[in-house]
């Protein structure tokens, strides 16, 4: 979340996040697929998340973006910028919208207002630096035409290799 004041820049002020509850251990992962673990290990991890069948980059950016309003005391009125920064939208047109919808069902749901009207809800998509030009335009909302407002940037992606790829263990 940015926000701006007469006497500051605009920055960071609280982050959230949401990680899928599925998770693939690698070293399982290892020995099923004949790769080498202490080279995985080394330069992956342990494992990795996967999303549910019932999620996607949406509903992950939702959630998201949800705690943040709700673990920050944020007035969803006083949202006027709601990014999505992702390389993982099915939706050409309206990835950021369908985020925002989901986010006011779920505000409604909690007997709270949905996000301002006037929230500007751009995407930004871009591989790996979606996210990065869309901390960059919240920054930029927040420091001149925000006013006031508050401005939120949701990074959202699901990698998906194809099995046997280079890339399969670092989804």
């Amino acid at each position: 979340m940015l926000r701006r004041s007469s006497s500051r820049a605009a920055g960071v002020s609280a982050l959230a996040l949401y990680v899928p509850k599925l998770r693939v251990d690698l070293k399982e992962w290892c020995e099923w697929t004949k790769n080498d673990w202490t080279k995985v290990e080394a330069v992956v991890g342990a494992s990795f998340r996967i999303p549910s069948p019932s999620e996607n980059a949406y509903t992950m950016a939702a959630n998201a973006a949800l705690r943040l309003i709700l673990n920050n005391g944020i007035d969803p009125q006083n949202i006027g910028f709601l990014g999505l920064g992702t390389e993982s939208s099915t939706d050409n047109s309206a990835g950021a919208v369908i985020v925002r919808g989901m986010l006011d069902n779920a505000l409604k749901k909690l007997g709270k207002q949905p996000l301002s009207r006037n929230c500007e809800v751009p995407e930004f998509k871009h591989a790996c630096l979606g996210g990065v030009y869309g901390l960059k335009s919240a920054c930029r909302y927040a420091d001149t035409d925000g006013k006031g407002r508050q401005a939120i940037i949701v990074s959202s992606d699901i990698a998906e290799y194809a099995r046997g790829s280079s890339g399969e263990q670092t989804q």
